[in-house]
């Protein structure tokens, strides 16, 4: 089966919870879920967490008071884990405006399952991976030249691991 160009959602996110939740907690934890499940390491796992900033949550459509909001009620529906820069808990709205970066993580228990269950890091544990902020950052230096053809093979390896990643996937 080929999955290109997408994000693993937990269907018990689709059959359970999302009827309970607001039109912005629904966008905010797709969001969480495309910058975690979304995101493999080389090994096909997904991110543990994410440093996501307020302003990458106005790219869904939702407003800053609204992103504060479906934070607090993903957090009461016990969705998402928000954590600091060492992976201290951040449990309420004052921990969170002293802490520097806020990481955020789908939780995972035995009501309702989030994540891949498969065996994982500590889900607040960080993990080296490159960060899913919309910037990228060149692979080789701007003043060196690469043959198209060269450029094009690299292309082509880059999509073909990607997609045996995809591949690995246990759906």
């Amino acid at each position: 089966m080929t999955l290109k160009n997408t994000t693993p959602v937990p269907n018990q996110f689709f059959d359970v919870l999302m009827k309970d939740l607001s039109a912005s907690a629904v966008r905010v934890y797709l969001k969480i879920v495309r910058n975690t499940n979304g995101w493999r390491d080389e090994n096909g796992y997904p991110k543990q967490r994410d440093w996501i900033s307020h302003s990458q949550f106005s790219k869904v459509g939702v407003s800053s008071r609204s992103v504060t909001s479906a934070i607090e009620e993903l957090l009461s529906h016990n969705l998402i884990i928000l954590t600091d820069d060492n992976g201290n808990l951040l449990h309420n709205p004052q921990q969170r405006k002293r802490a520097n970066r806020i990481y955020y993580a789908l939780t995972t228990n035995d009501k309702v399952k989030t994540t891949d269950t498969t065996e994982r890091n500590h889900k607040t544990k960080p993990q080296n991976l490159l960060s899913t902020k919309e910037n990228s950052s060149p692979k080789y230096k701007a003043n060196e030249r690469m043959p198209d053809h060269i450029r094009i093979r690299q292309i082509l390896m880059d999509e073909q691991l990607k997609q045996n990643q995809r591949d690995s996937w246990n759906i």
